[in-house]
């Protein structure tokens, strides 16, 4: 491996070196993670250090964890090793989290494939919904962010609550807007029921949500196996003629605060109904 500029590397060398696309060094010299140790002031040219490859060596393991690159900037940034180290705790936790996510997953599919199918013969109820005062946050997320978004909608709701000294009426509940599935566009409101009327501050506002006729099912589960819920209830709306008259709702009756085992979840999905007007199908 040769060496220029008084023993620096060339942007291509330190590259095969550091085993690091040209690309992505010059994407790190933007983002101020890795920048070089020389910039030729006439031509342009990147140079880095030997000095520098522990520094990507580093980068590129904390990237291989999934790390994002603003908690990157800040591990490199840090110098004092308790910190340091107390980074990898919090990430090592997060990848746990994943991991038995993934193991949950797994399992689903092992369950679909013995079972040859999904099963969508789940009881499904209509009941009457009364009108109901709540306290919610609307936004915008993706499905990748979605568990962390509700997580601190839902926060910024039990804070509200808790200045005020004020509890939640009922379980918490989520509301999905969307017509069609988009995982990275997902519009939604999270929401607390409450006794009575309360202004909100800030995210959080105070409504009512209106009651009527909903159709209704239990999941029993982890959350990625909740689509079959949806697609129950959309079976169940076919066969018995009944058309949505709104978004559905999510309501968590054992949420993951309360329950070590994701199977020991339990949510009831609800979609607003109406009956089928004679001669006339839902459209779209």
């Amino acid at each position: 491996m040769t060496t220029t500029k008084s023993g620096l590397f060339s942007i291509g060398e330190f590259s095969r070196v550091s085993k690091m696309s040209v690309k992505t060094l010059r994407f790190y010299d933007e983002r101020g993670l890795l920048k070089p140790a020389h910039i030729d002031a006439r031509s342009g040219y990147r140079y880095y250090s030997s000095a520098q490859l522990n520094e990507a060596n580093l980068i590129r393991m904390l990237r291989s964890l999934e790390l994002p690159l603003e908690d990157i900037q800040v591990f490199m940034r840090e110098r004092d090793p308790v910190q340091r180290q107390a980074l990898l705790d919090a990430q090592r936790k997060e990848l746990q989290k994943k991991l038995e996510e993934y193991h949950s997953i797994v399992s689903s599919i092992e369950r679909l494939i013995e079972g040859g199918g999904q099963d969508l013969g789940r009881q499904v109820s209509l009941k009457e919904l009364t009108d109901q005062f709540i306290l919610g946050v609307r936004f915008n997320t993706t499905y990748e962010k979605l568990g962390d978004a509700i997580g601190i909608a839902f926060g910024e709701i039990f804070a509200l609550l808790g200045e005020r000294g004020e509890f939640p009426a009922g379980p918490p509940l989520s509301i999905y807007y969307d017509e069609e599935w988009d995982e990275s566009d997902i519009e939604m409101e999270v929401c607390l029921p409450v006794i009575r009327p309360m202004g909100g501050r800030e995210r959080v506002r105070g409504r009512e949500l209106p009651g009527g006729l909903a159709a209704s099912t239990l999941h029993m589960g982890p959350y990625h196996e909740i689509a079959e819920a949806y697609q129950a209830l959309d079976l169940w709306m076919k066969e018995n003629g009944y058309n949505y008259t709104g978004p559905p709702r999510e309501v968590y009756l054992v949420g993951p605060d309360q329950v070590d085992d994701d199977a020991d979840l339990r949510t009831e999905v609800m979609f607003p109904v109406i009956p089928e007007v004679w001669g006339l199908g839902s459209g779209v």
